[in-house]
């Protein structure tokens, strides 16, 4: 019994859509830093309070 192989497999499926990064895509760049700054805010806050303790 013969196999067929398939012409449209995982990898390929991959080439066909396009990623989307922080590199190529300037509003989720914007967005990522304004987040990793309320985080760092955040951080720095709950550091400040435990070493106020």
């Amino acid at each position: 019994m013969a196999q067929n192989p398939s012409t449209h497999t995982e990898s390929t499926a991959l080439h066909d859509t396009s990623i989307i990064t922080s590199a190529n895509n300037k509003e989720l760049s914007k967005r990522i830093k304004e987040i990793s700054n309320q985080v760092l805010k955040r951080n720095y806050e709950l550091y400040k309070a435990l070493e106020n303790k």
